[in-house]
């Protein structure tokens, strides 16, 4: 059973001393011990990617409040069943997803706090504020400073603290048919999913790693692994799917040249569009650097050791730091692993 394993797993000697993470409080987790949460404690999460995100969900855990994910690609309907049917009392997300919620909330009754991300235009809160007079709309900073005012009685927040069978997140995705489907996750599934990873993956490690977060947290595969990084307190730098490369962002690097990861987790769709990018930028060099390029490419791939340093040194280097220090790559999730992707 899972929970077997999590409490019976204990964090092995590391071969490396883990840096600690600049962590902010939890405050956040104060405000949700304030009614209405004291009775309806789920929390709907609706952005993709974000700091802010790890910050409240954590705050959540440490008080047993369950989170429930959702995409925005479940459009209102989706987004009005995963507010629904855990009742939840609070939703927190981007402020470029707003507009969305302003056909969702008359029909989410439970739902008593909007908490968003960013700089939305203050008509577009107003609008939300009065789609039913107990909405209260706040930004992510009110929501900390809220939670550092609450007066807490002795006792209660030891009194919150999660179980190992204690549901810690509900995600919701789209399914084949019918509404979205709710997937039922406890603190013992995350504990376990952590502790085992880091059992077979951890001595791969080194303290001069970094890893670019970039998959939408709303899918277990991502959300492991941040926890994973958390735990080892590796350096974590949030980007997107459509600016990780060169080739998709203008007058300026990609996150993945800006930030020189080591270490990325992805899906089969995004080491492809990688690929492409760094194919098609090479390309654009012209006849004979298209050429050198796969010659050298051909030489690597069959292991010829003088033809391969050779390329590595003279046609490879430069197309090398695209993948700024990339040295562990792995991938996840749906799809079939394209085999040029995967060589390449």
């Amino acid at each position: 059973c899972a929970w077997r394993a999590a409490a019976s797993w204990k964090r092995p000697t590391p071969s490396w001393s883990p840096r600690s993470t600049a962590f902010p409080d939890l405050n956040y987790s104060f405000f949700f011990l304030l009614p209405p949460f004291i009775f309806s404690r789920d929390a709907n999460y609706f952005p993709f990617y974000s700091v802010n995100w790890q910050l409240l969900a954590h705050a959540c855990g440490s008080i047993s409040t369950t989170i429930a994910t959702a995409y925005d690609t479940l459009g209102p309907a989706g987004l009005t069943h995963s507010l629904n049917e855990p009742s939840c009392a609070a939703l927190f997300t981007n402020a470029e997803l707003l507009p969305t919620l302003l056909a969702v909330l008359p029909n989410t009754p439970t739902v008593k706090y909007i908490v968003f991300d960013g700089e939305p235009k203050p008509k577009l809160l107003e609008q939300l504020a009065a789609v039913r007079g107990d909405i209260k709309v706040l930004s992510i900073e009110e929501l900390r400073q809220r939670g550092k005012a609450a007066t807490v009685e002795e006792g209660v927040l030891e009194a919150r603290r999660p179980k190992p069978e204690t549901v810690s997140c509900i995600m919701y995705t789209s399914g084949s048919t019918g509404a979205p489907k709710g997937v039922v996750i406890t603190h013992a599934n995350l504990v376990a999913s952590v502790g085992a990873v880091y059992t077979l993956l951890g001595h791969h490690l080194t303290p001069d790693d970094a890893y670019l977060a970039y998959l939408p947290l709303a899918h277990i595969l991502e959300y492991i692994v941040e926890l994973c990084m958390l735990f080892v307190g590796m350096p974590t730098r949030f980007g997107r799917i459509k600016t990780l490369t060169d080739a998709s962002v203008r007058h300026c690097d990609g996150d993945i040249k800006e930030f020189r990861p080591s270490v990325m987790v992805g899906v089969p769709a995004v080491w492809e569009t990688i690929r492409k990018g760094i194919v098609g930028k090479v390309q654009a060099g012209g006849v004979l650097r298209s050429s050198l390029f796969k010659g050298a490419v051909e030489a690597k791939k069959r292991g010829m050791p003088v033809v391969g340093r050779l390329a590595d040194s003279v046609v490879l280097s430069g197309v090398r730091a695209a993948t700024g220090r990339l040295r562990i790559a792995m991938s996840g999730g749906g799809g079939d692993f394209e085999r040029d992707a995967g060589v390449f």
